[in-house]
């Protein structure tokens, strides 16, 4: 016992002393705490801890095991106004654009950028929490002019839109009710709300009936915050659009909104194309409605149909408005030059050439009895299925001069594989023509799977 208090005594002395005594040089290696050796290099670290990630494994053994066949990240050397295309050495008709009206072309579009330039300059150089070109205001009033709207508001993408407008819609013991088969972007915003605490169920399949079921089982007193259903316009790898009206009924019913993301939609379905929602609806009022600006539009950016006082809580409550990076002015100016030529008699005319042209090829790929998916909108898909058969048949008709995407999984479910093909207001009709006579060659080469009776999968 005596020994222990001894003990005990010299170790407090001791820690006295050695908070007296002056504190050792901090480069005195001796007694340094050892740092990593030159060989432990921070960025091999990371690039081995990603690798050794179950799911990069798989997606880089997908890119190696098909490296002759997926035609992902490719390269365009040259292209005209005709979507013909030049991808290492290959001339191509060009059936993966998503310019579907073929405005990127239009002469009037790229002289307002231009002309934009000269008087705005390059980007706003500022967040828009901050400030904003007036002519970005004009942009947004132009574009509730064209959809018949009180207001919009623009954001960068639709990526970054519904990153930012969804948590921003469902706060903590709100209803978030999302379509499985809607966008990733939509997904990730959920993830974001969940993170924040609103309650999150899954819809599928995407009716009215299974809504309504939903709807009631969840509202009945359990939840006292807000409900919103978010779902796509049209779905972008099959082109098909979900029951947009019956939806919004079962969502009013329950005293929710519908929010819609018609990025796919935009400019190119229902009157004028003002998309899916106004299609089914009649008009956006009572919607919330996402708009894409880059690909039919052939600009840069998204919108919001809206209020003005939600617009202004929408500039308060999303992340992404407040710190994402603005639309630069020239594309801002190329907007406005778009919505006049939706909102004119030529407009319909560009519209009407586009949905001509695929009728054309919709028509030839039932009278071919091939599984079809989508017959609306531009994105028109056949159906394949096996992961392996559908990148082989797109490299089919790559090799025969004609580019399709090959989507698998997980952009569709697995062995749901569609070769995806994407029609142009300025495709010409021999590049249709020929598409469908690639088809029926590869229909017979690789004995695809036979429509019903409908001509539809």
């Amino acid at each position: 016992m005596g020994n222990r208090m001894a003990t005990r005594d010299q170790t407090a002395e001791h820690r006295r002393d050695s908070l007296q005594r002056p504190a050792k040089p901090l480069n005195n290696r001796a007694h340094a705490t050892p740092r990593p050796t030159a060989a432990a290099d921070p960025v091999k670290n990371l690039t081995d801890r990603l690798n050794r990630d179950r799911h990069t494994r798989l997606a880089l053994m997908f890119l190696e095991q098909y490296s002759e066949i997926h035609l992902k990240d490719l390269v365009i050397d040259k292209m005209d106004d005709r979507r013909r295309i030049v991808i290492g050495g290959y001339e191509l008709a060009n059936f993966g654009s998503d310019s579907f009206l073929g405005l990127d072309r239009d002469p009037r579009i790229q002289k307002a950028m231009v002309e934009a330039v000269g008087c705005w300059g390059t980007h706003n150089g500022a967040s828009r929490a901050f400030s904003s070109v007036e002519l970005c205001t004009r942009a947004e009033q132009r574009l509730a002019r064209w959809l018949g709207v009180e207001d919009t508001l623009i954001f960068p993408s639709v990526t970054l839109a519904n990153v930012g407008l969804i948590p921003a819609l469902a706060g903590d013991g709100d209803l978030l009710v999302v379509d499985r088969l809607s966008h990733d972007s939509v997904q990730q915003g959920a993830k974001i709300a969940a993170a924040n605490g609103a309650v999150i169920k899954e819809l599928q399949p995407c009716c009215a009936q299974a809504l309504d079921g939903l709807l009631d089982g969840l509202l009945d007193g359990e939840l006292e915050g807000g409900c919103v259903v978010a779902v796509d316009g049209v779905y972008s790898m099959t082109g098909k659009i979900p029951p947009l009206a019956e939806l919004d009924e079962a969502v009013r019913r329950h005293g929710g909104i519908l929010y819609v993301d018609d990025a796919h939609g935009t400019a190119v379905v229902g009157q004028r194309g003002r998309g899916a929602a106004h299609m089914a609806l009649g008009s956006l009022d009572g919607v919330l409605m996402v708009g894409s600006l880059s690909k039919a539009f052939s600009c840069m950016g998204a919108f919001v149909t809206c209020t003005h006082e939600l617009k202004d809580l929408f500039k308060v409550r999303s992340s992404t408005f407040i710190f994402g990076g603005p639309v630069p002015p020239p594309y801002l100016a190329a907007v406005c030059a778009v919505c006049d030529i939706l909102d004119s008699p030529e407009g319909d005319k560009l519209i009407d050439t586009l949905r001509s042209r695929i009728r054309r090829l919709t028509d030839g790929i039932r009278s071919l009895g091939l599984p079809l998916l989508g017959d609306r909108s531009p994105i028109i898909s056949v159906a394949v299925g096996d992961i392996e058969q559908t990148l082989e048949a797109g490299k089919w008709l790559f090799d025969r001069g004609y580019y399709v995407q090959s989507a698998t999984y997980p952009a569709v479910p697995i062995n749901a594989g569609v070769l995806r093909i994407q029609v142009n207001a300025n495709h010409c009709v021999e590049a249709i023509d020929g598409l469908l006579n690639a088809l029926e060659d590869l229909q017979k080469e690789f004995n695809l799977p036979v429509s019903g009776s409908n001509g539809t999968a």
